[in-house]
């Protein structure tokens, strides 16, 4: 794919996923699954009505992004996490215009009851002097988690397995927010468009985003597209986790944010909150066997989730989770 295809983009038609009937008419269930199959199968991006999460809950995410990255850099700069792939805190623009992004997620100490590794469940990062900001980031990441472990009931049904499947799997499930913002400023470079995107490494992730332009999705032939995220829904796509599950029945497709130009010249701004639902670190991950058949043999082994993380990020403290004599980067 050549710098101009990239950069023009096409519209991709991702299929519209009312769920509003899933939990009052088991009538419709059946239909929902079908399309929730099919969007998946096909494009791996779903666009989901009747989510429950209310209106003022997004409001409360606008407001804490512009809260926090309204803040002069240095302000910013000081809530970088130790180690730079620690899912948390606050990361500076990056390559190909990448916005910058603060982070929160599961932490061990929501689970007292469980030794989890504190480098896989490590404590937030949160800002003085915004007393509104951890309270709505964490009145969506509630919400969004609520909405992600209801969709994978759907997921359950649309995949002829019991509705309650996943739950044994995310009872501690490792929930990433990711908060985007990329402000409003100069023309976009042309390297913008060589970002290569990337692939959510969990089950699924939920996006919402009040910015009409910008958002890309990938397909299996390297093309990207322009997806608009509508009033009223969020977008949903599958990730890495659930892919291999799947046996690659579903598609985890790349994605990137690529900030439009607005009519001035200049790019226009872009922000989004997005959770990654990636399941418990030390679940089990054996290929469902509702997605093998002579046609599509069983292509992965057993995994556990983080050793499913660890071989796909490379990152060095789930190395050390996966086997605690693995060497430590320098």
């Amino acid at each position: 794919m050549g710098p101009a295809a990239e950069a023009a983009g096409t519209g991709l038609d991702v299929p519209l996923i009312d769920l509003s009937g899933w939990d009052t008419d088991p009538g419709a269930q059946r239909a929902i699954a079908a399309r929730v199959d099919a969007a998946a199968a096909t494009t791996g991006v779903l666009r989901v009505a009747g989510h429950g999460i209310p209106d003022t809950i997004h409001a409360g995410a606008a407001d804490a992004i512009a809260l926090f990255f309204d803040r002069v850099p240095a302000a910013k700069l000081r809530y970088r996490p130790a180690e730079p792939d620690l899912d948390r805190g606050y990361t500076p623009p990056g390559p190909h215009h990448a916005p910058e992004a603060f982070r929160v997620g599961t932490r061990a100490a929501d689970f007292p009851d469980r030794a989890l590794p504190a480098a896989i469940y490590p404590d937030n990062i949160w800002p003085v002097g915004l007393p509104r900001f951890e309270p709505q980031v964490m009145a969506w990441f509630d919400a969004a988690q609520g909405f992600a472990r209801r969709l994978t009931r759907v997921f359950a049904v649309a995949l002829d397995l019991p509705e309650g499947f996943f739950a044994p799997y995310t009872g501690h499930s490792i929930d990433v927010l990711r908060l985007d913002h990329h402000a409003r400023g100069a023309p976009v470079p042309a390297d913008a468009y060589g970002a290569a995107g990337r692939t959510d490494l969990g089950l699924l992730r939920v996006l919402w985003s009040d910015t009409p332009r910008g958002l890309q999705f990938g397909d299996e032939q390297g093309r990207w597209h322009d997806v608009a995220p509508d009033p009223g829904t969020v977008l949903v796509n599958i990730g890495d986790l659930l892919a291999r599950w799947t046996n690659d029945r579903w598609l985890s497709v790349p994605h990137r944010v690529v900030p439009a130009a607005d009519p001035g010249g200049g790019s226009a701004p872009w922000r989004s909150a997005a959770l990654s639902h990636g399941g418990d670190f030390d679940a089990l991950v054996t290929t469902l066997p509702t997605c093998v058949d002579a046609d599509r043999p069983d292509y992965y082994e057993p995994v556990t989730v983080a050793g499913h993380v660890a071989a796909r990020s490379g990152a060095a403290r789930w190395r050390r989770i996966v086997d605690p004599r693995a060497a430590v980067d320098t």
